[in-house]
C-alpha cells in the first residue's frame, strides 16, 4: 500500500480500510475515516402458491452483518434497530379475479406505500416490484405478503434489505 503525505501526513495501513491523516500545514490535521460496509440480507423463494392474505415464505440466501436475519416466523425477516432500504420483486400470474397484489408488513402492520398491484387478464405473468425505506426503532419482523383476495401462483420472489 502506498500512503501519500502532505506536510508530514501519515496513514495506518493495517486497519480494515486505511485511515489517512493529512497535516494541513497551517490548519491542523484532516482525518479521512474508512467507509464501513453496511449490513444486507437477500431472501428468496423459488415459487409456489401464495394463499390470499398470507406470507410469501422467504429463505435467507446471502447476507453480511448481523442486523438482518431469517426470522423464526415462517418466511419472515428479523430487523434490528436502524434504517433500511427494502426492495422486493415477485413474478406471478394474475389470478382469476384479474388482480395480483403484494405488500410489506412490519410486525403484522401494513407498511405505508409498500403495496404493488397489477391488474390484467387471468393467467398472464406479471412482475410486482417496489422499493421502500423503513426506520426500525426496536427489533421487528418484516414479511412479504399476498394481499390479493384470492390465491395466486408465483414463479419466484425475492427481497433485498440493505442497511443505509
Amino acid at each position: 500500500m502506498t500512503c501519500f503525505t502532505r506536510c508530514g501526513g501519515f496513514c495506518y495501513p493495517t486497519t480494515p480500510r486505511p485511515i489517512f491523516i493529512f497535516g494541513d500545514c497551517d490548519e491542523g490535521n484532516s482525518i479521512i475515516n474508512p467507509v464501513l460496509p453496511t449490513s444486507f440480507g437477500y431472501f428468496v423463494s423459488t415459487g409456489g402458491t401464495a394463499t390470499a392474505n398470507s406470507i410469501i415464505p422467504l429463505t435467507l440466501a446471502s447476507s453480511r452483518g448481523s442486523k438482518i436475519t431469517q426470522s423464526t416466523t415462517l418466511g419472515a425477516i428479523t430487523l434490528t434497530p436502524g434504517e433500511y432500504e427494502i426492495t422486493y420483486s415477485v413474478n406471478s400470474t394474475i389470478p382469476a379475479g384479474g388482480t395480483a397484489s403484494v405488500a410489506l408488513y412490519d410486525n403484522g402492520a401494513l407498511l405505508p406505500n409498500s403495496t404493488t398491484t397489477v391488474s390484467g387478464t387471468a393467467g398472464n405473468n406479471v412482475a410486482l416490484t417496489k422499493t421502500v425505506v423503513l426506520t426500525v426503532l426496536s427489533t421487528s419482523t418484516l414479511s412479504l405478503q399476498n394481499t390479493t383476495a384470492s390465491d395466486f401462483t408465483y414463479l419466484n420472489a425475492n427481497v433485498l434489505v440493505k442497511e443505509i
